[in-house]
């Protein structure tokens, strides 16, 4: 059953609807938010409330349900249409920064550990010890056709 924006209507089915101030509210901010594209059902069987968008298809698809009906479900709802509108998250993007750095530094650290283990390999070449456990760095140009 779909609310409404009006404190009470008549349903066909459920007869007289009187909604609490704050359904109402949460009715009325999204109805003027998203006008008919997003709509509030009630489902009597689990008594839940039931967030679903009219697609430009016709269809219309689940976006979330709730047991309670407040403040929160409409902060969800907007986050919701945030991360689809091309909205970022300041603590998704400082976690991203901070891989990056951290893959910075390791790679530094590794460079620093490859020259110093060519380093090694040079003195003990020139010490006369020769193991083939030690690899040969070979230079291999980027481009293979000329």
């Amino acid at each position: 059953m779909e609310l409404h924006a009006v404190q009470a209507y008549y349903d066909a089915n459920h007869g007289l609807v009187e909604l609490e101030d704050d359904v109402l509210s949460i009715v009325r901010q999204v109805r003027e938010r998203y006008g008919g594209k997003v709509k509030i059902n009630w489902e009597p069987t689990t008594e839940h409330y039931v967030f679903i968008e009219n697609c430009a298809d016709g269809t219309e698809r689940l976006i979330f349900t709730t047991p309670h009906l407040d403040g929160r479900d409409l902060e969800r709802l907007f986050k919701a249409d945030a991360a689809l509108s091309g909205h970022e998250d300041p603590y998704d993007r400082q976690e991203r920064e901070q891989d990056d750095e951290f893959a910075a530094r390791d790679e530094a650290k590794l460079e620093e550990l490859r020259e110093q283990g060519e380093k090694l390999a040079h003195a003990l070449k020139q010490d006369g010890v020769e193991d083939s456990r030690y690899p040969t760095q070979v230079a291999v140009p980027r481009d293979l056709s000329g």
